[in-house]
């Protein structure tokens, strides 16, 4: 009786691969900086346009406040990306839960924050939430 061997590459054959090249790490700044971009334009368009209606007295006015929130939301964690710089997109080390944790509180707390002055506003201006 032979012995196998104890080789699990033995029924594989194997090629140079040198033309495949690893995935490409996508940087923690960059990602950052294009949230924040979209955080600004969507608090243009989902905050700040409301408010110009509603300083103009239209009629009626639409808006969503998961929408309003999604532009703080880009703005708070492109800050977290471009600041902290987690090694990985999917934060891993205790260091970047850490900071993870931290910049979740402050996107609670400013999300009660803007939606207590978005009320405040909207009814200065006459309209109801």
């Amino acid at each position: 009786m032979q012995i196998p061997e104890n080789d699990p590459n033995s029924d594989y054959e194997f090629v140079n691969h040198s033309s495949r090249t690893p995935k490409k790490k996508v940087s923690p700044v960059l990602l950052g900086l294009l949230f924040i971009a979209g955080g600004f334009v969507c608090s243009y368009f989902f905050i700040y346009q409301k408010l110009q209606q509603m300083a103009e007295h239209a009629t009626s006015i639409s808006y969503s406040m998961k929408a309003m929130m999604l532009g703080p939301v880009l703005l708070i964690f492109g800050l977290y990306y471009a600041l902290i710089r987690p090694s990985d997109i999917n934060p891993q080390s205790p260091r970047d839960k850490k900071w993870l944790y931290v910049f979740i509180g402050i996107f609670i707390v400013a999300m009660i924050v803007l939606y207590e002055w978005f009320k405040t506003e909207a009814q200065g201006y006459g309209y109801s939430l």
